[in-house]
């Protein structure tokens, strides 16, 4: 059954769900659909409509309030079907196996299962992610010759968009039914509170409902998840999940930092459109003692201009190009403007840090009476290690094989973090852990002394490696289906 609550008179939602999904994302719909197709009998609820809407997104505005600005609070996220699904440019990599070893980085403990636990479904996850041939082989690259810094392995999904893709046969299922313009604005707890009794959702009118479920899964993504169960606080003061005061703490990004500028030697390694990937090798980490990344070398080799001024701004690279003089001068300022130069761009791991942390803003609240969020984003130590190693390995490397050379940044060299941006992955703030002490949730996505509510989503990792995180979401999705479904009686 299909359920559009703004559109409904007087809904009442009378059954008792197996178990009740909120939030239509990647988490959200592989936990719903494949608990379907096992038997569950599923509710899936949606806070925003089939398309974006200001009054959906508003709910998302929210404040960056840490030593490093946050532009992609609201923005980064979409709160309507499909969710964030909805812009994700389809980039698929795994953690590496490196990623699970305990090698004393992090002030607190990493991941409680393993890389096997996650990627056993790898399969599955890639027929969901419209993934059509065997991912994740790194690509052969005879002209690299370095075995510190490997090439990289991906897959690129169409993007698949969770919302088009899965609506019709939502739509269609027999034991699920779908609730969209549904806001998820409490979870009750039953009187031993151990276990939630009811969902507490509302409608844009201000109708509230109230829905009964065996199991809960909160998959809202990492800021909202966070700033959900810091507002669930009908039952515990200090919210759902809070125990140890980890709720919204360890909020982890991918830096999107650039490392420096590289001039190119004549290689035909550089003859490529798409520039060129790599990894640390897992000796590299463990010797610099430092956090995963995807490194990215990028000449611009084939260089274009547009506009009326075209003819000119080409005439002055190439007088640039030409003299040795200028050219020098124009390096020393960070310009790229010849052939061949470029740009070592990042996806590098942030360390998980108590200190950067989703908080709730006590002098403004939503319509539904909850506060909004702010993102205190701050980085340590490890980090400006992890940026600093990996730069310096990568000029080494280039010109080791005498292929370029790069000029780091400056600032980097100074012990900053050069132009630190961010690629809109958000993890960590109801982090896994094996002992209530260091996180949210246990190794199966259980929040930690509640029986029947889970996670699910970016917001459990307890690292993020240097990867996109999504087809990592997926496979967790579908291990907590496993597990969800074991726990039914329904494998």
């Amino acid at each position: 059954m299909w359920i559009d609550l703004n559109a409904a008179d007087g809904f009442n939602f009378q059954q008792r769900y197996d178990v009740c999904v909120c939030g239509s994302g990647p988490a959200g719909v592989t936990t719903a659909r494949r608990l379907a197709a096992a038997g569950a009998r599923v509710l899936l609820l949606e806070a925003g409509g089939l398309d974006w809407s200001e009054e959906s997104q508003s709910m998302y505005r929210g404040r960056s309030v840490g030593p490093v600005q946050y532009w992609g609070v609201e923005h980064s996220r979409l709160r309507y079907f499909g969710g964030t699904s909805n812009h994700w440019s389809g980039l698929c990599t795994r953690f590496d196996e490196i990623d699970f070893e305990d090698r004393g980085l992090w002030e607190v403990p990493g991941w409680p299962i393993g890389f096997n636990d996650i990627y056993q479904y790898e399969d599955e996850a890639r027929a969901i992610l419209d993934i059509d041939y065997k991912p994740f082989e790194r690509r052969e690259e005879p002209l690299w010759r370095g075995d510190r810094l490997i090439p990289t392995r991906s897959a690129m999904s169409a993007p698949t968009r969770f919302g088009e893709k899965y609506r019709a046969e939502l739509q269609a299922a027999r034991n699920l039914d779908t609730a969209i313009n549904a806001n998820v604005v409490d979870l009750l707890l039953d009187a031993s509170r151990r276990a939630v009794s009811d969902v507490i959702v509302a409608d844009y009118a201000g109708r509230t409902y109230k829905i009964a479920a065996q199991f809960v899964v909160i998959a809202f993504g990492a800021m909202e998840n966070a700033r959900f169960l810091l507002n669930a606080r009908t039952d515990i003061e200090a919210g759902l999940g809070n125990h140890s005061d980890f709720v919204g703490r360890c909020f982890m990004e991918h830096f999107n930092t650039t490392l420096g500028r590289f001039v190119t030697f004549e290689s035909d390694l550089w003859n490529k459109d798409d520039g060129f990937g790599f990894n640390p090798a897992p000796e590299t980490l463990r010797r610099l003692g430092a956090g995963n990344a995807l490194l990215s070398l990028n000449p611009s080799a084939r260089l274009k201009f547009f506009g009326r001024l075209a003819p000119l701004r080409r005439a002055m690279r190439e007088i640039t190009c030409s003299s040795d003089m200028l050219l020098a001068r124009a390096r020393r300022k960070g310009e790229v403007l010849c052939a061949g130069d470029g740009a070592v761009t990042t996806i590098m791991e942030q360390a998980p840090n108590r200190s950067s942390r989703v908080l709730l803003d006590p002098l403004d609240k939503d319509r539904f009476g909850r506060a909004r969020m702010q993102l205190d984003w701050r980085i340590n130590d490890q980090d400006l290690r992890t940026i600093r190693s990996l730069a310096e390995e990568t000029g080494r490397t280039l010109a080791e094989q005498n292929l370029g050379r790069l000029r780091i940044s400056p600032e980097i060299l100074a012990g900053g973090h050069g132009d630190l941006g961010m690629h809109s992955h958000h993890m960590g703030t109801t982090r896994m852990s094996a002992s209530p002490r260091y996180g949210v949730v246990d190794g199966d996505c259980r929040v930690h002394g509640v029986e029947n509510l889970y996670i699910g989503g970016g917001s459990v990792f307890a690292t993020g490696g240097g990867c996109n995180p999504t087809f990592t979401i997926v496979c967790l999705a579908l291990r907590l289906r496993g597990h969800l479904a074991g726990r039914l009686g329904r494998r």
